[in-house]
């Protein structure tokens, strides 16, 4: 069950990523952290799946080899991971504020702008996500540098981490701590074959 004080962040690296190990996985994370076995996925009017189970929050995202996702019994939450490739920078008026953009201007190293891009992009999608709206809101209202989304969202914490120095994970929820799992095919088969959920 999950502590109040930590929030535990799955990362299943699959050999293809697709829509039976996007349920499994979903079913594992709320199995293992809120005891649930009986699923029932539901959808917001944006798209976000759900439980009716009161206090137990659940997101998940993928990119490349990776799904990423982490529950919550105390807040709700957003995650996105993002494979980190060359970009076209053109897209940073989309969804970067003011000052945000002002910033990455003056960066001057590719490798650092990069990063900024994806740190600044992950974090909005796992805020959009944790308000269930997805990109149906103007990300460039919201400006990470002057802590827009903390004062928004009382004792909200943005975590912003890399993995395996090819992709950007972003959490935000209302834990100040967080721990990464790293699991597998195998351990996700058996921890639901073990509770009869497949």
């Amino acid at each position: 069950m999950t502590k109040c004080n930590q929030i535990n962040i799955y990362l299943y690296r699959a050999k293809h990523v697709h829509k039976h190990n996007s349920d499994l996985f979903k079913r594992f994370l709320l199995l293992k952290e809120a005891g649930l076995t009986d699923v029932q996925f539901q959808f917001g009017p944006y798209g976000k799946p759900f439980v009716h189970v009161p206090d137990v929050h659940f997101n998940i995202s993928h990119s490349g080899q990776y799904l990423a996702g982490a529950v919550s019994t105390c807040s709700f939450i957003g995650i996105d991971i993002e494979r980190i490739q060359q970009i076209d920078f053109d897209c940073i008026d989309f969804f970067m504020s003011e000052k945000e953009i002002a910033h990455f201007k003056e960066i001057q190293l590719l490798e650092e702008k990069l990063d900024y891009f994806y740190k600044i992009w992950t974090l909005k999608e796992a805020y959009a996500k944790m308000l269930g709206m997805g990109l149906h809101m103007k990300l460039t209202e919201i400006s990470l540098d002057n802590q827009q989304i903390k004062s928004t969202c009382k004792d909200v914490f943005c975590h912003s981490i890399m993995v395996d120095n090819l992709y950007r994970l972003s959490l935000i929820c209302s834990q100040e701590n967080i721990n990464i799992v790293r699991i597998t095919e195998d351990i996700i088969i058996q921890e639901l074959k073990h509770n009869q959920i497949i």
